[in-house]
């Protein structure tokens, strides 16, 4: 029962958090081989609000690490895509062809009214500031070696980069990610009304939440290949 290991204190609190949760901006993660970059985006999206993260597994495996992530993952939902899987342990070796599991991550996000953002150098650093919020946005994060794969840059809505002033050449992607995600969620409070869970999402949420067991808290709430619970 939910009053046997819920204080009402506990109840209040996700209260809140539900009342600053938001679906209008996702995150979608291709190939991260690297568990600690990977969590520490799990983390920046919880404390932005940011309810979905799209893990896209063609070439790495998508490891949640609960110390690095501040247990973000046992609030997040996280949808999982691994589509012809072919484990490659090398990152030196670049990806070519068709991603497998990142196509049914696209279809899956466009299908429920999302725009692709892809990061990439070559985007244009003015777009962030730009965006009409008024729209649902993917934000497509490649991996440490790599970045995006050609597949899921050619297949993009739109290329998106940040401005770089100094002689490096990109920024880590946990950096990336929280700086993007700052700047959309500040915008998107502050300039839009429709930017907040549904009513029903919300009692989605507080069930799943509520019920859960304490001793299982750290565990990612994850779904497999894509079975989108959006409206």
């Amino acid at each position: 029962m939910e009053k046997d290991f819920l204080t009402e204190k506990r109840r209040e609190r996700i209260r809140r958090v539900l009342e600053n949760r938001t679906r209008q901006i996702t995150i979608l993660l291709e190939d991260i081989y690297d568990p600690l970059n990977a969590n520490a985006v799990l983390r920046t999206a919880d404390g932005l609000g940011i309810q979905d993260i799209h893990a896209v597994e063609n070439r790495h495996k998508f490891a949640i690490h609960p110390k690095v992530s501040g247990h973000a993952a046992h609030w997040l939902t996280i949808y999982r895509y691994r589509e012809n899987f072919q484990a490659v342990k090398d990152f030196r070796i670049k990806p070519e062809g068709i991603q497998a599991s990142t196509k049914k991550a696209f279809g899956v996000l466009k299908n429920a009214g999302y725009t692709v953002l892809a990061t990439s150098p070559a985007g244009k650093s003015d777009s962030l500031y730009k965006l009409d919020l008024s729209k649902k946005y993917a934000i497509a994060l490649g991996n440490e070696r790599w970045g995006l794969s050609p597949w899921a840059l050619e297949n993009a809505d739109a290329l998106l980069a940040l401005p770089m002033l100094g002689f490096t050449q990109s920024y880590n992607i946990s950096v990336t990610g929280a700086m993007i995600l700052y700047s959309l969620t500040e915008r998107l409070r502050r300039e839009t009304d429709n930017w907040k869970l549904s009513e029903k999402e919300s009692e989605e949420l507080w069930e799943t939440w509520t019920k859960r067991k304490i001793k299982n808290r750290g565990m990612p709430n994850s779904r497999v290949s894509g079975q989108l619970g959006m409206p």
